[in-house]
């Protein structure tokens, strides 16, 4: 993003005249959210972008949120798998040696070291 995106979108804000109950108009809301998610994909914090737009760091992250912005804190699904099990082995080798308790790839170099 650049700084003239920056610039323009804070005189925007800057020009809202904040009063009891009256909101931003909802055409700068999505020209932040916008900017917001474009920096944020650059790896901007919500406090930076906060700053390069005047606006308080919470009305601009609560802004993305009802857009449908992820946050970097968003639930997102995981899938589960279980834990790997290793089976152990034993191995009797053809002139009498025993080792007990290998994983599989233990018991092959063992073979190969004992042949």
């Amino acid at each position: 993003m650049t700084g003239r995106q920056a610039s323009s979108l804070r005189v925007a804000v800057a020009s809202h005249e904040p009063a009891r109950g009256k909101r931003y108009p909802a055409e700068l809301k999505a020209r932040v959210v916008e900017f917001a998610r474009a920096r944020r994909s650059e790896g901007a914090s919500w406090g930076e972008i906060s700053a390069d737009l005047g606006v308080a760091f919470e009305t601009v992250r609560r802004w993305c949120l009802a857009a449908g912005a992820r946050s970097s804190h968003a639930l997102v699904p995981v899938h589960v798998v279980p834990e790997r099990v290793e089976r152990l082995v034993s191995v009797a080798s053809p002139s009498g040696y025993r080792i007990e308790g290998l994983t599989l790839p233990d018991a092959v170099a063992a073979l190969r070291e004992l042949g």
